[in-house]
Order: structure tokens, then C-alpha cells, then sequence
């Protein structure tokens, strides 16, 4: 792939000059446009950014409108892929009324795609639902297959994040077959990578490190450093999740900085705030809150409702049971409970139903843990109920110990057994 656009980029060059020699200004344009769409591919955001605003001006001075609304829906993708949502939604939202005045329907559907995609990244998936279905909608009355089949992986990936994992795996399989069929690579690599996500969320490590692993290879063989990256940051979790703390920290350190040279905030942020998480795993509460803090105020400047309310979820946790000195712990209720509770109202108003349950679980936590039984099982129930429903065995089975935990401590010897039968029944 990498071969590719160096010869791309020789020839591309090549004509331009020749154009610039015989005096056409559209050929040199159109020229320039396409090498900075190459930039942009290779996340080379800086080189790309300086090409295509270059570009459009000299589209603007032929009248050519058609290419100046051409870079500037690229430019807004930049902006996107650095995490500039309100930048990215301005100018995508631009050149989509450009497009309508032009009558290209293609450009405009294009444009209603992609501001799809930045509400999804800011957690607005009414408004991102909507637009992708609409835009979806258009690309097939055109006859786009792809960026229909693009649109249906978007709205398989709300799904995903909103814990509705049997509607998402049912899109994302349509989806990754249609983009095979299609003959798109990268498409089908990364419907692979999502589910392998969705086996990850639902504790189905084994099946999950498989598919991400082989998901993985296809990004590297296509010569996608992003995708690969991101496979590489979801097998740093999984490993985090059974507690192979090093082997985590070592993949995650090394995304965080692959992330970081591709100029993705967002995935940095990401492994940033599951570093924090494997401190807090370990005890290691004062350095755990140092990055989750960090993380948290990333994710508020990026945007991201989702990974802010995370990371105050585990700060909340954090505060339940904190270090004060060497010989004895130091329970910060109030401060817990009040992190929590704000969690879970944001978990709710962003429709993430996994991250509501599992503040709701560590709320009952922090009842418990003040003697409150009577409120800690009422909570605990619930929650309960809410993994079931969203399919999460692993907070199905943390419930029920709790649970039984509870009914041990008030003496409920044989309700405790049964609720712990029922752990391992899971």
C-alpha cells in the first residue's frame, strides 16, 4: 500500500508540473487535490490541510466549484480524524449546501454520511441514526453499494456502543459480508474488528483475542496503521481484564504512542484512561487518579461523553475505597456516591446502558460497604436485571456475588449458597 502512494505521489506530482506548464490551472488543481487526499490517507494531516486549502483557492479563482467543495468536505474529514467535531461539522455541513446548490447528490449524501459519524463520536446516536439511515437511504437510490454498506457498519457500531449487541452483530455481519462481496478489504476488516469487540465486552475473551487478532493481520496487510492500532489497544484490554496487568500495560503503552504518531486524540485518550484502570486494579489509587483524571479532561476537550463518564466512573470507584495510610483504609463515601450517581446519569442520557449498570453496581457497592444491605440488594437486583438484558454474564456474575455476599454477612447462610451456586452457573 505504502509502495502505492509513493508512485501515486511521483506521478501525481509529475503531471502537475507538466499542467502548470502548458498553463492549466484546472489539471494542477485537481492535481494537488488528489495529493493531499493521499496525505490525508497516510495521516499526514499538517502536509495534507496546507495541499487541499492550497487547492481549493485555485478552484475558487477558475470557478470551479465542484472541486473547491470537494476539499473542503476533505478538510472537515481532517478536522474529524484529529477530534475537531465542531470544526469537522461546520465545514462538512458547508459543503453539503454546496453540493445541493451544485446538484451533486452523491457529494451531499457523502457530507450527511460524515456528520453522521461525528455525532456518533459525540455520543449524540439520535441525531447520528438518523442521518446515517437517511444517508444510507441515498447512497442506495443512487446505486453506492459501498458507502451504503459504510453507512450500515456506522449504525451496527451505535448499536454496539449503546449495549445492544444482537442488533449490532446482526448489522455488522450484513455488513462485512456486503463489503467482502463489494471486494473492500478494509471494510470487512473492520466490521471484524468491532465484533471482536462485542465478544470482548461480553467476557468472551477467547473468541474475541482470535477474531481481533486476525482482524489485526488484515490491517496490517492493507497498510492501515489505525485499524491495526485500535486491534492492538482492545487485545491491551482484554489482557487487562484477566489480570495480565504487564502484558496490558505494554500494549497499551505502545497503541497510546502509535496513536499519538497517527495524530488520533481519541484512541490515545483511550489507552491512557485503560492505563489508569490497570492502576486502579492494582491499588495503585494515587497514580490511578492522576491518568484518569487526565483521561477524563482529554475526553471532556475532545468531546466524548462516553469516555468522560468511564473515567468518572472508576474515579468513583477510586473514592470508595482509597488509601489513607499504611495501616488503614480511608472510605470516601460521599465523594464516591456523588462521582457514581453523575456517571450514571450521564451512562443514561447518552443511551450506554453497560456503563448505567455497572455505576448502578458500584453504587450498591458503597451501600454495602456502609452496612445500607437493604438499599446495597435492592441495587444490586437491578443491575443485575441489566446486564441479563444487555448480555453481560461477567456483571451478571460480580451481581450475584455481591449478592450472596451480602446475605453471608446478614447471617443468610443458605441464601448466600444459592446465590453463589448461581455464580457459577453463569
Amino acid at each position: 500500500m505504502q509502495s502505492r502512494y509513493s508512485e501515486a505521489t511521483e506521478m501525481l506530482s509529475k503531471a502537475k508540473s507538466q499542467f502548470e506548464e502548458i498553463g492549466n490551472q484546472l489539471g494542477a488543481a485537481q492535481c494537488l487535490q488528489s495529493l493531499g487526499n493521499i496525505h490525508r490517507m497516510q495521516f499526514r494531516y499538517s502536509e495534507a490541510t496546507e495541499m487541499l486549502l492550497k487547492a481549493k483557492s485555485q478552484f475558487e479563482e477558475i470557478g470551479n466549484q465542484l472541486g473547491a467543495s470537494q476539499c473542503l468536505q476533505r478538510l472537515g474529514d481532517i478536522h474529524w480524524m484529529q477530534s475537531r467535531y465542531s470544526e469537522a461539522t461546520e465545514m462538512q455541513s458547508k459543503a453539503k449546501i454546496q453540493f445541493e446548490e451544485i446538484g451533486d447528490q452523491l457529494g451531499a449524501a457523502q457530507c450527511l454520511q460524515s456528520l453522521g459519524d461525528i455525532h456518533q463520536m459525540q455520543s449524540r446516536y439520535s441525531e447520528a441514526t438518523e442521518m446515517l439511515s437517511k444517508a444510507k437511504n441515498q447512497f442506495e437510490e443512487i446505486g453506492d453499494q459501498l458507502r451504503a454498506t459504510q453507512c450500515l457498519q456506522s449504525l451496527g457500531d451505535i448499536q454496539q456502543i449503546q449495549s445492544r449487541y444482537s442488533q449490532a452483530t446482526e448489522m455488522l455481519s450484513k455488513a462485512k459480508i456486503q463489503f467482502e462481496w463489494i471486494g473492500d478489504p478494509l471494510g470487512a476488516a473492520q466490521c471484524l474488528r468491532i465484533l471482536g469487540d462485542i465478544h470482548r465486552v461480553q467476557s468472551r475473551y477467547s473468541e474475541a483475542t482470535k477474531i481481533l487478532s486476525k482482524a489485526k493481520i488484515q490491517f496490517e496487510e492493507i497498510g492501515d496503521p489505525l485499524g491495526a492500532t485500535q486491534c492492538l489497544q482492545s487485545l491491551g484490554d482484554i489482557h487487562q481484564m484477566q489480570s495480565r496487568y504487564n502484558e496490558a500495560s505494554k500494549m497499551l503503552t505502545k497503541a497510546k504512542s502509535q496513536f499519538e504518531e497517527i495524530g488520533d486524540l481519541l484512541g490515545a485518550t483511550g489507552c491512557l484512561q485503560s492505563l489508569g484502570s490497570i492502576y486502579q486494579m492494582q491499588s495503585k489509587y494515587s497514580e490511578a487518579t492522576e491518568i484518569l483524571s487526565k483521561a477524563k479532561s482529554q475526553f471532556e476537550g475532545i468531546g466524548d461523553q462516553v469516555g468522560a463518564a468511564q473515567c468518572l466512573q472508576r474515579l468513583g470507584d477510586i473514592h470508595q475505597m482509597h488509601l489513607g495510610d499504611i495501616h488503614r483504609m480511608q472510605f470516601r463515601y460521599s465523594e464516591a456516591t456523588e462521582m457514581l450517581s453523575k456517571a450514571k446519569s450521564q451512562f443514561e442520557e447518552i443511551g450506554n446502558q453497560l456503563g448505567a449498570a455497572q455505576c448502578l453496581r458500584s453504587l450498591a457497592d458503597t451501600h454495602q460497604m456502609q452496612f445500607r444491605y437493604s438499599e446495597a440488594i435492592e441495587m444490586l437486583s437491578k443491575a443485575k436485571i441489566q446486564f441479563e438484558e444487555i448480555g453481560d454474564p461477567l456483571g451478571v456474575a460480580q451481581c450475584l456475588q455481591s449478592l450472596g455476599d451480602i446475605h453471608q454477612m446478614q447471617s443468610r447462610y443458605s441464601e448466600a449458597t444459592d446465590a453463589v451456586k448461581g455464580q457459577e452457573s453463569v
